[in-house]
């Protein structure tokens, strides 16, 4: 793809995110009295954080596209069309973030502005976990009543030699001993 084509793109990625913000904008003016601190914060995040994706990063790629529609830059090398290629790579992700961010605000706001419970499948703390009846069936089942006795580990004669040799050597450091040193004949 060459500028030109990026260009067309990112117009529209860019209409498409400021209209949501616009409309955003408006709600919280019209409604500012019935929303509660915390959805005015969110909303108000999402539209600073769309501010700040135009203004930096998209105007970025803006005129690096136009560089390269243009081939005219001011000393530096003009962007060639796999530059764009990796610099959209990059930036997509964050328009599709800010697109993913309007679309909960709109799911909240169906709900009245209830806050919505996240699910994050990759992060391993939040998974639910789901026990299907075939795990129940192989997971060890446990009577509380009927414990069965642990029996004492054989290692137990073991631990007590281990443990009366480190206080011989213990108090043998404390002893004044005289140190010989061997030395090989040259």
């Amino acid at each position: 793809m060459n500028g030109q084509t990026f260009l067309i793109k990112l117009d529209d990625e860019e209409k498409t995110i400021k209209s949501k913000a616009e409309t955003y904008n408006e709600y919280i003016n019209a409604n500012d009295n019935q929303l509660t601190e915390e959805v005015r914060t969110d909303i108000n995040a999402v539209i600073g954080e769309v501010n700040l994706l135009l203004r930096g990063k998209l105007k970025q790629f803006r005129g690096l596209c136009q560089a390269n529609v243009t081939k005219l830059t001011d000393g530096e090398p003009i962007p060639l069309d796999s530059d764009l290629e990796g610099f959209w790579d990059i930036t997509y992700p964050l328009i599709d973030k800010v697109k993913e961010k309007f679309t909960k605000l709109d799911a909240r706001q169906a709900k009245q502005w209830a806050p919505i419970e996240e699910y994050d499948p990759n992060d391993i703390n939040n998974r639910p976990r789901v026990i299907d009846d075939r795990l129940k069936q192989l997971q060890p089942q446990q009577n509380k009543s009927s414990k069965i006795p642990i029996p004492k580990p054989a290692n137990d004669d073991l631990k007590k030699l281990i443990q009366e040799r480190r206080k011989a050597a213990a108090n043998s450091t404390n002893q004044n001993h005289d140190i010989e040193i061997f030395v090989a004949p040259k």
